[in-house]
């Protein structure tokens, strides 16, 4: 038979001084850094799809480039062609070929927004650009942005949701104490 003498405490007891203070902290803690962990990944990180009409990679002005250029390089031979004949007479107008102001001149102005609609137009469903990104609207192999978004967000409401409640029945909040020598009655018609 063990005696105990008042006050003595036993070094593993789970009500012990020094241990307490202990668990609670390191429990507060990893819930904390769950809690922070959880909201910092639910940021989406992607960048939406560009429109085909106007793809991220192709220029304003094709009449900049220059011939060594991959983009032009996959225009067809006759955008090519036209490409440095609108190059030649843009240079001639203004004397330079930095000199991009054809307010002057409406007419080459239309040539030269026409070609750089046909050539943006045609590069963006050549089978470079295709082959470049042949799904452009897929995130994953089975989701499209708007989709994985929706499956994060979903996902985040309901890990949230869980965590409330564990942080609820962490605390004793979630029920009543049956402890009581004289119990109260359960007024809320829910069956426990």
């Amino acid at each position: 038979m063990i005696s105990e003498s008042p006050g003595a405490s036993f070094p593993y007891s789970p009500l012990s001084a020094q241990g307490a203070p202990t668990t609670m902290k390191s429990t507060c803690l990893t819930v904390c850094l769950t809690t922070l962990a959880l909201t910092a990944c639910a940021v989406p990180t992607h960048t939406q799809p560009q429109d085909i009409a106007d793809p991220s990679d192709c220029p304003k002005d094709w009449l900049r480039l220059s011939s060594d250029d991959s983009r032009v390089k996959q225009l067809s031979p006759a955008l090519r062609t036209e490409r440095m004949e609108l190059r030649d007479q843009r240079r001639a107008v203004n004397g330079t070929e930095l000199n991009l102001d054809l307010s002057g001149h409406p007419e080459l102005q239309s040539k030269v927004d026409d070609f750089n609609r046909r050539a943006t137009q045609w590069y963006a469903t050549s089978a470079y650009a295709i082959l470049k990104d042949p799904s452009p609207e897929m995130y994953s192999i089975s989701q499209t942005h708007d989709g994985g978004d929706r499956n994060n967000a979903i996902a985040l409401n309901q890990n949230m949701r869980i965590l409330t409640d564990d942080w609820n029945r962490f605390w004793m909040w979630g029920f009543p104490s049956m402890l009581s020598p004289t119990p109260i009655m359960d007024t809320s018609g829910q069956p426990r």
